[in-house]
């Protein structure tokens, strides 16, 4: 076998460490609960994570594990994922980060399967709200605990967000939507793309849809790529957002199916880039919805 490359990336380097201590093998949901474990309890801050069908997920550790069997370092089958080197302790983690791995496992290393499920959704019962599962694994007490942490984040009143993903990790991002309840995301991007994990339409179009929050692109509404390029000064952005915004009523056809579909979603968040909406074209269009619309606009 050949071994492409040593891993970029220190997350990375810990998934293989963890798989070290673990004796070489996990299921991959045991993996996942086990790596959001170690992050609550060690300090780790390498990967967030999302309320998943199974509880306590993180997308980009998922990606991680492609990303790892793609260069020899473990092999990811249907449910188990095996490792298949060992890190040179001189190119791992830091012998503090290791010991407390190693602490870790150790305190856990009876915690696999039902067990495991069940110490997680009963100590961060926020993480099992998208349980298929939950009433099957944890005490009726721990589910009544589950179902107050899902009406904490059903909210009745209608409200137009936005929200940039600047800075942020892909699991932080749809953590705010989970907690502000948004039914729908539009993305008022002209191009979808982004070379951070997680933050283009193939991805947001397929894992917002199984967490019961629906995806649509809005490109008549993005601005080209070119127009951006320019902006250094206030005075740049400023003129962009004036001429966009003069551009708007050409757009009214858009705009009136946004406020159709505020209408049936009721809680509607315009996604792009930049983490300050006064910095994003989108801000322009919720002052638009706002004034004409008599929406309730809040920056995420």
């Amino acid at each position: 076998m050949t071994w492409l490359r040593y891993p970029k990336f220190y997350r990375q380097r810990l998934i293989l460490i963890l798989l070290e201590k673990a004796g070489g093998a996990l299921s991959k949901m045991d993996f996942q609960k086990l790596l959001f474990l170690l992050h609550q309890k060690a300090g780790f801050q390498y990967y967030d994570f999302v309320p998943y069908h199974y509880g306590s997920y993180s997308f980009q550790a998922a990606s991680d594990i492609e990303a790892l069997q793609a260069t020899g370092w473990l092999k990811s089958g249907k449910k188990n994922i095996t490792l298949l080197k060992r890190l040179s302790e001189a190119r791992g983690l830091s012998g503090h980060e290791t010991n407390e791995i190693s602490r870790f496992m150790k305190n856990h290393k009876d915690y696999r399967g039902r067990r495991l499920l069940h110490y997680v959704y009963q100590h961060y019962p926020y993480y099992a709200v998208k349980s298929k599962i939950a009433r099957d694994v944890v005490s009726k007490e721990t589910y009544r605990r589950i179902q107050a942490e899902r009406s904490r984040t059903i909210k009745q009143k209608p409200v137009l967000y936005t929200i940039g993903y600047e800075g942020s990790t892909f699991e932080a991002y749809i953590n705010k939507l989970i907690a502000n309840d948004i039914h729908l995301l539009c993305d008022v991007r002209k191009n979808p793309l982004s070379r951070k994990f997680g933050f283009s339409k193939g991805i947001l179009s397929n894992v917002l849809p199984k967490l019961g929050i629906e995806y649509l692109h809005v490109q008549e509404l993005g601005i080209i790529t070119q127009k951006r390029k320019q902006l250094k000064t206030k005075d740049d952005y400023a003129h962009l957002f004036a001429e966009y915004r003069e551009s708007l009523p050409e757009k009214a056809t858009c705009l009136q199916e946004l406020a159709v579909l505020m209408e049936s979603y009721q809680r509607i968040a315009l996604t792009c880039f930049e983490r300050l909406p006064h910095l994003c074209h989108r801000h322009c269009i919720s002052d638009y919805l706002k004034a004409e619309k008599d929406m309730v606009v809040v920056h995420l």
